[in-house]
Parts: C-alpha cells; structure tokens; sequence
C-alpha cells in the first residue's frame, strides 16, 4: 500500500473458517507504519492511541449520563483492566474492536437523546468499521436495535434503518466492491462456514445457564480471577441491577435510556452469542469490552445516591484496581521478540554475501513473514522459489531438533536435493541458521523456477 501505492481492498483472514475481512484496519495502520518508517512498533503505537481513547470515551459517555463520580471510577477500572490492557498495546485487527462499538453505542445514545438522526448514520458508519475488524461484531446489530426500540416511537424505526444501513455502507464499501467484483467469494466461505454442522460451542437449551456462563467467562477474562465465587456474583449483580434500574425509572426518559442501554448492551450482547456454535476465545468478547463497565457505572450511580453507600463503589474500585494491577501481564518482563526477529534477519543478510538467496523457516507454530518483513524492509528480500531457485537457501530453525534435508515445507523441498553449506547457533536467542546448497549428486535446478506439485 505505501511502497507500490496500491491500496488493498482485502483484509486479514479469520481465524477460523478460511474466509477474509474487510481492509479497515490496514488502511488505519499504514500512516502509522509509514511514520514509523516501517518499523512494526508503530500500528501498536495506532492501537495504544486507541485504546486510550476507549477510555476518554467511556469516561465522557458515563460522564455525561451517570456523572463525574461514576464515570472516573469506572474508568480506571476499564484503563487497569488485564485483558483490556493486554489488547489495547498490539497490532493486531480485532483490537481497535472495543472503541468503534462503544462510539456506536454513545452515537445510538445521543441520536436517541438528542432527537438528531445524523448520529444514526454515524452510528452505521462506526459499524461498517467494526464489522471488518472481527465478524463478531455482527452482534452489535440486535443490540442496537433492541435500544431503538425500547426507546424510539416505532414511527422512527424505518428512517432510523436506513440511515443505519447508509453509514454501514459508506464504511464496508471497500470490501463490498472486492466482492462485487470477484463475485462474492467471501460472503459465500462465510454462508457455507455459519450453516456448517458443528460439535462445538454451548448447545444448551437452557438461555439464562448460557447468558450466565458467558458473562462468566467474560469477566474472568477481564479480570484474570478465573474459578472464583466472585466473578459469577459479579454478573448477576450487574444484571439484576442494570434491570432493576431500567424497570424502575421505565417512566423516566433520560434515565431509561442510559439503564436500558446498559442492560441490553451487557445482557443481550451476552445472549447473542447463543447463536455462534464455534468455540469463544477472548478477544471475541471484544464487541462488548465496554459493557460491563457500563453496567458496573450504573450500580456506582445507584449508590451514590446515597451519601451513607458511597463508601461501597470507593471500596470496590480500589479493591478491583489491586487485582488488576496485581494480576496484569505487564509485571512479567517482555520477550523482545521484534529484536530478535530483526537480529535473525540480520544475520541471514549478512550470511548470504549480498548473493540472491531463497528463504525457508522450520518451526513448530509460527510463519516466516516476520522474518520476511524485515529482510523486505531492510533491501534484501529472499527471491521466492517460483520465481527463481538461487544457489543458496538460508533456513532458520526455531525447533529444537533441527533437520533441513528432507523437510516436507515447500519453502525447503522447493530449493530441490540440498547438503548442508554451513550451520550456526545463535544461543542467546535459541536460533540455529543453516546455509543449504544444491547437492552436486543431482541436476542443479539452479536458474529455473521451482513449480511446485513436480
């Protein structure tokens, strides 16, 4: 995108079901990569910019409903929180997830308060956004509807609909172009993946067991205490308070708004999720990262109603900081692996002698595009094997028993019969790079490309 000044329309792929997302988030982390002049810290920077924002966010949302006390309380919780934390701090497409569907929901908010139906389309274009970041965020559009419609006259609901659709479209056109043109391939994997049988996944029937498990699981993640009495006490005293307080000011319109708000954003956005049968992983909860903070700002609110309770919210919020804070990722020193990664990639250059080279990487879970990104960056990209076998292959090894000859990934068995030129061992970082030559016992494919499948 910045070097060829050719935009993609294509995003990252799923994790699951072979299928790709939208191109949003490459077009949001290429300024950030270009300012940092390509150094891969800088769409973290981009995500860390975002996240901070989720915070001021939530803070003026709450503010501006619950009041100064609610929200600075809540808000410290959401900026300490583990897993907030930990996916507010790396480059990776579902991160950014949280503020987009929290400026949805704020946006739904104020277009409801304030009678003004340019936050509706507004509202639609911050979805058109999520849904490229994860697919999950397809559970924002039941939420959402279900807050207009408890609170707006059905009279407004077509135009509230359309407006919407309108600036979901205005945000998903690039990706909707790509599949208009190569003929829906991604819509029919996705059809083909969500109608597929499945044994995963919560099949009860039982919807209170499964909201309930949910949330749950939710807020273990967030929280880090998993197999404790308190996390489950925790939901159902938000969800019983978050409803409680919705049924009791149902006469009260500011005040039904933001309570009912909460609770659909909290319970329903827990309820939908009945209707994903594959397995849930953390950062699929990412849509709804804001909603139990939400939902535990308007307990804090009810509170403090009375002078005599507001000791509780203080107590809980200085006790939920000494868990996180406690139980954060950030207290175990860091891995460096981006300086590893360029100090291989740095000795690969400096071992194939400024000679054209193929590439090649044996490991048990990881790829070779790091590797590959900065030998790119750094003027020495490795020639691919069908466009050309060189004379060399620079093979780095991160398992610990390492055997190139014979290894079955095209990126080795392309580069045809090998004998081992040289091995070194780089202890310090637990790598080993083999420098392969063609052996002279069989036809030298030198020159040629490999085709693979002969």
């Amino acid at each position: 995108m910045i070097l060829e000044k050719r935009p993609t329309f294509l995003g990252p792929t799923a994790s699951v079901g072979g299928f790709y997302l939208g191109p949003i988030y490459y077009w949001m982390a290429a300024p950030f990569l270009l300012i940092s002049n390509y150094d891969p810290v800088g769409p973290s920077i981009m995500v860390a910019i975002i996240g901070i924002a989720t915070v001021l966010l939530l803070y003026k949302f709450l503010k501006e409903t619950l009041g100064f006390w609610s929200a600075i309380q809540t808000a410290f919780l959401y900026a300490t929180a583990p897993l907030i934390v930990r996916y507010s701090r790396s480059s990776w497409n579902p991160n950014p997830l949280p503020f987009f569907a929290l400026l949805m929901i704020y946006a739904i908010y104020r277009g409801i308060k304030n009678d003004k139906l340019l936050n509706f389309l507004f509202a639609g274009a911050c979805f058109g956004i999520a849904i490229q970041l994860h697919y999950l965020a397809i559970m924002l559009i039941p939420v959402t509807a279900l807050i207009v419609f408890v609170n707006t006259s059905f009279k407004k609901w077509p135009l509230i609909i359309t407006l919407m659709f309108a600036g979901s479209l205005i945000t998903f056109s690039p990706f909707l172009l790509f599949e208009i043109k190569h003929n829906f391939p991604n819509f029919k994997t996705i059809y083909e993946f969500v109608t597929r049988p499945t044994t995963h996944g919560f099949q009860t029937i039982h919807l209170v067991w499964k909201i309930s498990n949910f949330g749950n699981i939710l807020l273990e993640d967030i929280s880090h205490l998993v197999a404790t009495i308190w996390t489950k006490a925790v939901f159902w005293i938000l969800s019983a308070g978050t409803l409680a307080a919705a049924a009791t000011n149902w006469r009260n319109k500011d005040k039904k708004l933001i309570f009912t708000t909460g609770a659909i954003y909290f319970i329903a956005g827990l309820m939908f999720l009945r209707y994903y049968s594959g397995q849930i992983f953390d950062y699929y909860f990412g849509y709804m990262f804001p909603a139990p903070f939400i939902a535990t700002a308007i307990i804090y609110y009810l509170l403090w109603q009375k002078k005599v309770l507001r000791i509780i919210p203080i107590f809980l919020t200085c006790a939920m900081l000494f868990v996180f804070t406690k139980n954060g990722f950030y207290t175990n020193p860091p891995n460096k692996l981006i300086n590893q990664t360029e100090q291989v990639a740095d000795f690969v250059i400096e071992k194939s002698n400024n000679q054209p080279y193929n590439f090649g990487l044996l490991t048990d879970h990881n790829s070779d595009h790091a590797y590959r990104y900065f030998l790119d960056i750094k003027g020495h990209k490795p020639t691919e094997l069908e466009t050309l076998v060189t004379d060399q292959l620079l093979v780095v090894c991160e398992t610990k028993i390492c055997a190139p000859l014979g290894y079955p990934s095209w990126e080795v068995a392309g580069f045809g019969p090998a004998e081992i030129d040289q091995q070194w061992e780089l202890t310090e970082i637990g790598i080993t790079v083999f420098k392969l030559t063609h052996w002279a016992g069989a036809p030298n494919p030198a020159g040629k490309p490999a085709i693979k499948g002969k």
